[in-house]
């Protein structure tokens, strides 16, 4: 019976170490402290160092840097009886080279050992690095297309297309609130004789410095865009006629007033207004949008046939 029974005891024990020996996984135990004193060849393998150096030096001697701390207190739970599952961190190799390892890790605190298995994820690692870099690249390189096609590209302010867009959803949010939106549309007066006088590229230099001028002027909530050749174009949130009226004499008198290369620099303005205060708009069109910015539009035809340099409303506009 006992000769049976260590016979059975033998073979077990044969059939361990040789699956310890084959395993294609990494397998090592260590004791409580850390201390690995029995590895598999794969984990020779997986390493490049000699079994003999591994053991000799101690695990801790190969970590990365930056992993010997987290891996210490890994060893801490262990020691409470914490199983460790997916743990990662590196190893040097005998080229010098880190490799990342993934370890599950069972403590047996009555013999006071730990059993662990170990996997080489560099490739994993190396390919999730890879494909995290490319979604950088496509999310910057989307973002620069994104701002080509919604900015102006000589003063980097919205482009007409952008501002059609947003202006609807601040129709929306105002027909919601039950408010007030204003447009105004402005134009640099005379600016063709500008460009003939001084050249386009002089010309260019005065819509640069004008869309400053205006970025400084206006509100951060306020929406400023190009809105084509010497045009530009505001939507004031909350903004009532008589507020806006304000708003667009002050820009007036603030380009009049500042200092220009070769000439002066004025420009003239048209005002509309939504009011969405009445049961009843005023406008009865269903594209509020269309109609605010032609409204604006007919303001400023009446602004430049006046004389120029001032701005007009569009209910100051006799029918």
């Amino acid at each position: 019976m006992y000769s049976r029974n260590r016979m059975k005891y033998e073979e077990m024990k044969y059939d361990i170490e040789k699956f310890f020996d084959y395993s294609l996984d990494m397998l090592c135990i260590a004791r409580l402290d850390g201390y690995i004193f029995r590895i598999n060849p794969s984990f020779q393998k997986a390493f490049g160092w000699k079994s003999e150096d591994l053991l000799a030096f101690g695990s801790y001697t190969f970590l990365h840097p930056d992993d010997v701390e987290p891996t210490y207190q890994v060893v801490e739970k262990l020691k409470k009886g914490t199983p460790i599952v997916s743990f990662q961190n590196r190893y040097r190799c005998t080229n010098g080279e880190y490799k990342n390892f993934s370890w599950t890790a069972f403590p047996d605190l009555r013999s006071e050992l730990i059993y662990a298995i170990a996997r080489d994820i560099t490739e994993i690692v190396e390919s999730n690095r890879k494909l995290n870099q490319l979604a950088a690249e496509l999310k910057d390189a989307n973002d620069k297309l994104f701002e080509q096609a919604s900015t102006d590209p000589l003063t980097k302010l919205k482009n007409r297309r952008t501002f059609n867009e947003e202006l609807k959803d601040l129709i929306v949010h105002t027909n919601k609130k039950r408010g007030f939106l204003s447009l105004l549309m402005i134009d640099v007066d005379h600016f063709k004789t500008y460009n003939d006088q001084f050249g386009h590229p002089a010309g260019d230099q005065v819509l640069i410095r004008l869309a400053s001028v205006l970025t400084y002027a206006l509100r951060v909530s306020d929406l400023l865009a190009r809105f084509g050749g010497e045009e530009f174009v505001v939507a004031l949130p909350e903004t009532g006629e008589y507020k806006a009226i304000e708003v667009a004499d002050r820009l007036v008198v603030t380009i009049q007033k500042e200092t220009w290369e070769n000439r002066p620099i004025t420009i003239s303005v048209g005002i509309a207004t939504l009011d969405f205060s009445l049961p009843v708009s005023t406008f009865r069109d269903t594209d509020f949008s269309t109609r605010i910015v032609e409204e604006a539009d007919r303001a400023l035809y009446r602004s430049k046939a006046n004389g120029r340099n001032q701005a007009t409303h569009c209910s100051q506009i006799l029918l």
